[in-house]
């Protein structure tokens, strides 16, 4: 193999490649979240229902983590939503970071993203039979 192979592929590899490595890049931003981020975002969201529960809830595993980022990440990207239901406290979402806040935004658009890409792909796949 010479670099006249890697570089002749078709556009349609540099694509998957290209979606394959930002995936696995939000998941690491997701486990750094998960691991170092966490505990500090949910003292910052200590009188929001919705966060309280999930972390009595779940605990402290992998899954119940990453369960918890998630309650965390809807608390504070979509806080209209959760504070008519009464679960989140606008005060605390409006003084959460706005750099920890971008970070879970970017991370929202990136899996959304990543979906819209499969399921294109899915769909070309389907319709080019």
């Amino acid at each position: 193999m010479n670099i006249d192979y890697w570089l002749n592929l078709p556009l349609k590899f540099w694509f998957s490649v290209s979606v394959l490595f930002v995936v696995l890049s939000i998941n690491v931003v997701g486990i750094f979240l998960m691991y170092r981020r966490l505990d500090e975002m949910e003292d910052r969201l200590n009188k929001c229902s919705l966060v309280t529960s999930n972390k009595q809830f779940w605990g402290d595993s992998i899954r119940g983590r990453m369960i918890r980022l998630c309650a965390v990440t809807s608390a504070v990207v979509m806080p209209w939503w959760n504070i008519k239901r009464g679960t989140v406290d606008r005060q605390q979402v409006q003084d959460f970071p706005r750099g920890l806040k971008r970070l879970l935004q970017g991370k929202i658009l990136g899996e959304v993203l990543f979906m819209t890409s499969a399921i294109s792909n899915i769909f070309y796949k389907w319709l080019t039979r």
